[in-house]
């Protein structure tokens, strides 16, 4: 593990590559602040404008952040309108930054990451806002693009408005994820209604969302990382099979080796009814997630694996990564039937909206009609398989000790061909992890997913 001054350096560290000496407390400049401070108010509004002060901190908890930096700036301002008064006043915003390890970067793919997020926040969001009769659940992006550092984003910082991550090795609550579902569905609404109005528009947006993770370019990293997972859940399966229960499930997952990169791009690129193919956040897992003090709404951050595919792997994404067993098994189908009434509720605030009356009657009994809840079921269903394979490859992260979180930057790809960072990985995972993982198996292997990814062949 890198010591703490180490991990306050690259939490701290922005632009392309920091040089070791940089004053990496003085990179967000004040001159920098002012310009981000103009941009948020009303053209004309200071006479004069000055930055006292800037604090700059770490924007997430170890272990909580792996793809950028992320920093939380305080910005102590002074300021003169046109009317002549004085102002006092503190600003926080969030900046991501790019990871500055240039080897950490071309392995996990950041640069592509990182190009994908500014693109949604600075053409993406704008025009699903645009047509939305109500708020996305996005934090609000101050500016996204480069300046003489290197990528930068500044968005908001939600926790000014009571907002805040919960604890990633909790599972989340019914209603941490009903608020989740009626996000999404709110989301996911967007594109149905764009399609349906404008759909050249719409195409037009698709065609700016670039699928970062099931591509050529990152296939071979990629697979070589699911591979690495799957060794690590049969580790784990193993190590939990005191009594044989595990056997089978153990047999089956075994002959997914070589299978699951494939398995998991046929699931995001292919295969689903175009009628099915929404924008999606991509990845809806527990520290992607902010919820307000009571539970009750949700802000989706980070958007670097934005991609159209089917809406019910947002769900999945969510519900094996980041609940447990019970939570599932309890609540999975109001979940469902939760975000069906949220994507029709929506789609009627679209509908209506384009004027008559009659036609958004009959367009609402369409959607209503091709997303019942047997339809929504029966694709969940089938994509099953993705929840087992994201479940498999994050758990670890989800599950982590804060104390004991893997150097990324001395990862190499060749430690994944050597299995050296299997080996890494398990002498770190937790009890839970073991836990957790073997729940997930058995639902799979109770609902008869393995058993049907060993039988299919691709």
């Amino acid at each position: 593990m890198p010591s703490q001054p180490a991990i306050m350096k690259e939490q701290m560290a922005v632009g392309v590559y920091v040089d070791d000496d940089r004053d990496v407390y003085m990179i967000e400049r004040k001159d920098t602040i002012v310009d981000i401070v103009r941009m948020q108010q009303e053209a004309g509004l200071w006479q004069t404008l000055s930055v006292d002060l800037v604090d700059c901190g770490p924007g997430s908890r170890e272990g909580d952040n792996y793809m950028s930096i992320i920093k939380r700036v305080k910005a102590h301002c002074k300021a003169k309108s046109v009317d002549g008064r004085n102002h006092v006043f503190t600003i926080s915003l969030i900046f991501k930054r790019q990871i500055t390890n240039p080897n950490r970067r071309r392995l996990f793919r950041c640069d592509a990451a990182f190009e994908n997020e500014i693109n949604a926040y600075a053409s993406i969001v704008p025009v699903l806002q645009r047509i939305s009769p109500y708020d996305l659940p996005y934090p609000k992006c101050v500016t996204a693009g480069a300046d003489d550092y290197g990528d930068r984003i500044v968005l908001e910082d939600l926790t000014t408005s009571g907002y805040a991550m919960v604890d990633r090795r909790v599972g989340l609550s019914y209603d941490h994820c009903a608020a989740v579902m009626k996000e999404l569905a709110k989301l996911h609404a967007v594109s149905l209604a764009m399609k349906h109005a404008q759909p050249t528009e719409y195409g037009e947006v698709c065609g700016k969302i670039r699928e970062i993770v099931y591509c050529p370019e990152a296939a071979e990293f990629y697979t070589h990382s699911l591979e690495s997972s799957l060794r690590g859940a049969l580790e784990s399966l193993r190590y939990s099979n005191n009594d044989g229960d595990l056997d089978g499930p153990i047999r089956a997952m075994e002959a997914l080796t070589g299978r699951l990169y494939r398995i998991m791009s046929g699931l995001v690129c292919n295969g689903m009814d175009e009628g099915w193919r929404v924008i999606c956040h991509g990845d809806t897992w527990v520290n992607n997630l902010m919820f307000s003090a009571d539970g009750q709404h949700v802000r989706l951050i980070d958007l670097q694996t934005m991609r159209c595919t089917t809406p019910v792997l947002d769900i999945l994404h969510l519900l094996y990564t980041s609940t447990e067993h019970e939570m599932r098994q309890q609540n999975v189908t109001e979940l469902l039937l939760q975000y069906r009434r949220s994507l029709l509720a929506a789609l009627n605030e679209h509908f209506c909206a384009f004027g008559e009356p009659g036609p958004a009657a009959t367009l609402l009994r369409r959607y209503a009609e091709q997303f019942s809840y047997q339809r929504l079921r029966a694709e969940y269903d089938r994509c099953l398989p993705y929840g087992l394979g994201i479940a498999m490859w994050l758990l670890p992260a989800v599950t982590f000790n804060p104390d004991q979180i893997p150097d990324l930057d001395a990862v190499t790809i060749n430690d994944f061909k050597t299995k050296k960072h299997d080996k890494r990985i398990a002498q770190m995972v937790s009890a839970d992890y073991h836990a957790r993982m073997r729940d997930i198996v058995l639902e799979m292997y109770d609902q008869g997913v393995l058993q049907r990814l060993k039988s299919e062949c691709i």
